[in-house]
């Protein structure tokens, strides 16, 4: 990958934290440009994918790096969805409750490698949480789903085979570019890979903003879905940062951004639309959240507390 596509591709990475949120504006300014979009939405998953085993740090896996991977693993898909549980529960929340613990169940967002890889943190220790989340989620999700839910609305057999095709075909692929590059190749092939990442983020972005306005859910719904998220999401960001202060300290703030957004789109895709407006609700909040809380770690230390707080309430209203 040489000349002005890597150079594109390069400066696109420059942007990237900000770009997928923008893509999702987009599409809901421009539906025609979003529909496009949702077609080429596995394409997307699969080069991102692909693109975050190709970033993550090289050389052998060794035995120390196991605890706290396994830690995390096991507070993503364990206890964020007990603790959203209750949390659900004691807030009274209505119809959407329910579909927030299923979120909450979730893995760590497709895109957080990228996202660590953006903002210099350890990428292969969340790398390795996401994939093993990933191979066990047809096992977990169910479970979660049938006691929280009425309805079978997520199949084992389905989300398996979403897997595969969405994170075991990815992952085959990234460590066959790894293998086929060398490390100084993909060392100086870095940004370009991160920009084609970002590419796909902001397609998947574009194609989560194709059906948020075919929802007809009422206020309240709204209301209930969003401050769930919020709560889910600092609950799972608390315990991951807390999994890494007593097992892995210099991981805290990659394990904070795994705990802190999930990949959705990924169990949204093996409901075969079983799930309720409410319940798609939730899982497209929850997909855009991914795109947007990245951006906002991105803006700089130096813009003041006010600045930011307007940016993030301005982003959500335009959500």
């Amino acid at each position: 990958m040489r000349g002005p596509l890597a150079l594109i591709l390069g400066r696109l990475g420059d942007v990237g934290l900000f770009a997928p949120p923008l893509a999702a504006l987009l599409g809901l300014a421009i539906p025609p440009l979003a529909l496009l979009a949702e077609v080429m939405l596995v394409p997307c998953v699969i080069i991102l994918l692909a693109m975050s085993v190709g970033l993550a740090e090289p050389g052998r896996i060794e035995a120390r790096e196991w605890p706290p991977v396994l830690l995390l693993a096991a507070a993503n898909l364990i206890a964020t969805p007990i603790l959203t549980h209750f949390l659900v529960q004691a807030s009274g929340l209505g119809a959407s409750g329910g579909w927030l613990v299923l979120v909450a169940a979730c893995p760590a967002a497709g895109g957080a490698a990228l996202v660590a890889s953006l903002l210099r943190l350890p990428v292969r220790p969340l790398l390795l949480a996401q994939l093993l989340c990933f191979f066990a989620l047809p096992l977990t999700a169910p479970l979660i789903a049938g006691l929280v839910l009425e309805g079978n609305v997520v199949r084992a057999d389905v989300l398996f085979g979403r897997v595969l095709l969405m994170v075991g075909l990815p992952a085959l692929l990234g460590y066959a570019l790894r293998r086929g590059l060398g490390e100084r190749r993909r060392v100086r092939l870095l940004r370009p890979m991160q920009g084609l990442g970002v590419l796909a983020l902001c397609g998947i972005g574009l194609s989560v903003a194709a059906g948020l306005p075919r929802l007809e859910v009422s206020a309240p719904v709204w209301g209930d879905a969003l401050l769930g998220l919020l709560l889910a999401s600092v609950l799972g960001g608390a315990l991951a940062l807390l999994a890494a202060r007593v097992i892995g300290p210099g991981l805290s703030a990659a394990f904070a951004l795994g705990g802190t957004v999930r990949n959705v789109s990924l169990l949204w895709s093996a409901m075969l639309g079983l799930a309720p407006p409410e319940g798609q609700l939730v899982l497209m909040l929850g997909t855009l959240w991914t795109l947007l809380l990245p951006a906002m770690l991105g803006i700089r230390p130096q813009m003041r507390l006010g600045r930011a707080l307007a940016l993030a309430v301005l982003a959500l209203a335009m959500i």
